[in-house]
């Protein structure tokens, strides 16, 4: 699975590319203690959403979900629960399309419940078709400024 890392500033909560040393958003000084795990979605693959009919504003909010790996809670977010999401795809599908699949359900469900996404994220394959996912994680939301 592609992986990235991404600098999340303390302060703002803003993701930064990797080797960042300041925010781009408010200045802060980064360092690796910043890093975080990113799994990509559909907006890092250029899939389309299929099946999902957004609006412009939804899309945008797809482009800023934060998906992580990572165990520690990123900087500037609340936890706000536990999430699970599945792929639902014919066996002879692949891994690809279950991907695809498991991202789309993973989405409807982070804008239906208003998240900003989620961390802590496990992948798992279905034991009775392994071209099919499970993905368990928290919830977040973005923590509101004091």
């Amino acid at each position: 699975m592609k992986q990235t890392i991404s600098r999340i500033c303390s302060q703002c909560g803003y993701q930064n590319a990797g080797d960042a040393n300041f925010c781009l958003k408010c200045g802060a000084k980064l360092s690796a203690a910043d890093d975080y795990i990113m799994v990509p979605h559909s907006s890092d693959l250029s899939f389309p959403l299929t099946g999902l009919e957004l609006t412009d504003d939804e899309i945008a909010q797809t482009k800023r979900f934060l998906i992580t790996q990572d165990t520690t809670l990123p900087a500037g977010y609340r936890s706000a629960g536990l999430v699970f999401a599945e792929s639902a795809v014919a066996p002879q599908a692949g891994q690809k399309a279950a991907w695809e699949d498991l991202m789309k359900h993973l989405f409807a469900l982070l804008l239906a419940k208003h998240y900003d996404g989620c961390y802590h994220i496990t992948l798992q394959p279905q034991s009775t078709n392994p071209s099919q996912f499970c993905l368990y994680g928290e919830a977040i939301v973005a923590a509101p400024h004091a």
